[in-house]
């Protein structure tokens, strides 16, 4: 529900009418309640999986809103709120309980919210309800979900019926999540946002990378000679002005979104150590998750994020290489996603995605130090001493070629 969950809200509010703040903060309220729940339900939390780095990070931007706020800034105060609410809390006690994590579990709920989402956006255009809309370059909105929403909600539920096709192997099964494969692509067309677009193809990308074997290799380069054949012999305008890729001079939208990054590096300049302030004038925030970050922290929160970021790395790294790609994938989705739309303070699926991922990281890298450190203290003990005895020798070769001598 956290991850997944706010598109149903927008859907449910623009068909009855009702004010979306009312639903937002009654699924706000309902999401910290299951994050909390999840949280005092565990008797072993992961309080040793904490990173420092990440906690030191969102304390520094949350006392930057706190700074800008006081100073009663536009919108401070309610970037403050909504990023502790909505961002940190959720992520802070979904991360102290990965050791219930089951990727199973969340690629079925993820899957499960996600159908729902995109089979009502699906429905409600083909059946001419008023709640849709189509913007200046045709593309499916709703009065209270935009198309980067509608298309961020197709992609992770892509990402959940990869998850489950992979494991899953009854017939009934794979026709369900192939049938929302083909809705939560149809959906991505309807909305024809750039981000869940360029999210989508680096997933693509990064997918024979998390999964090193020849099979998958093999079907990703066909799927990529087939894209390129199709592109190279059918007229691909119409596609490319969908996605507003052939008229970024006349779309809004994407000159909105480069005043704002150009405004952003120049209020970052003034105050290059430690930043300007959170909140961007007129443009409320850069569109950009690096650019924000210069322009909120400066030199110094980014060289405080660099570690987080290196963190993440050998998290997908890592799941990775236990053939698990929920996690690495999602993240792929959330920092390229972050890259053209959406907040530091707002971003709760970027927040909770990379809380979870280092979490978890960090809980089962520490369970294989451990286990190994126990096989090899077994495998040195000396015969005859007591299993748990705190005399265990650990015999080096040099020590044993000593004795024989």
């Amino acid at each position: 529900m956290a991850i997944a969950g706010y598109p149903l809200v927008g859907i449910v509010s623009s068909v009855t009418g009702r004010e979306d703040q009312v639903l937002s903060i009654a699924f706000r309220a309902l999401v910290i309640g299951l994050c909390g729940l999840s949280f005092f339900s565990d008797r072993q939390k992961a309080w040793r999986s904490a990173d420092a780095w990440l906690f030191v990070f969102a304390g520094l931007y949350t006392m930057k809103l706190g700074i800008d706020a006081s100073y009663d800034i536009d919108g401070a105060s309610d970037a403050l709120v909504y990023a502790v609410l909505t961002s940190m809390v959720p992520a802070a006690l979904l991360g102290f309980s990965t050791n219930k994590w089951s990727e199973i579990n969340v690629a079925w709920a993820l899957f499960i919210v996600g159908a729902l989402s995109v089979l009502s956006i699906i429905w409600l255009q083909y059946t001419g309800s008023n709640a849709v809309r189509l913007d200046n370059t045709e593309r499916v909105t709703l009065d209270r979900l935009n198309p980067i929403s509608i298309g961020h909600a197709g992609l992770t539920t892509l990402i959940a019926s990869y998850t489950l096709i992979r494991i899953y192997r009854r017939k009934i099964a794979k026709i369900a999540i192939v049938a929302v494969v083909a809705a939560s692509v149809f959906a991505i067309y309807l909305a024809a946002a750039r981000g869940p677009v360029v999210a989508l193809a680096c997933c693509i990308v990064v997918l024979p990378m998390l999964r090193p074997k020849f099979t998958t290799m093999i079907l990703c380069l066909l799927c990529l000679a087939v894209a390129v054949l199709a592109l190279a012999i059918t007229d691909i305008t119409p596609l490319l002005d969908k996605l507003n890729l052939t008229t970024i001079g006349e779309d809004r939208s994407t000159t909105a979104r480069l005043g704002s990054v150009a405004l952003s590096w120049e209020l970052f300049q003034q105050n290059p150590l430690f930043g300007y302030g959170t909140q961007l004038p007129l443009f409320i925030y850069p569109h950009n998750m690096f650019m924000e970050i210069l322009q909120a922290m400066g030199l110094l929160g980014m060289a405080i994020f660099i570690p987080v970021f290196v963190r993440i790395a050998l998290a997908v790294k890592f799941l990775a290489d236990k053939r698990l790609v929920l996690l690495p994938l999602l993240t792929t989705q959330a920092i390229v996603g972050a890259q053209f739309s959406g907040s530091l303070w707002g971003s709760a699926f970027l927040w909770i995605i990379i809380t979870v991922l280092i979490f978890r990281f960090n809980v089962m890298r520490s369970f294989e130090l451990w286990a190994h450190r126990r096989v090899m203290w077994r495998s040195y003990a000396q015969p005859g001493r007591p299993v748990g005895s705190h005399k265990y020798r650990i015999t080096l070769p040099l020590e044993t070629s000593m004795r024989r001598m």
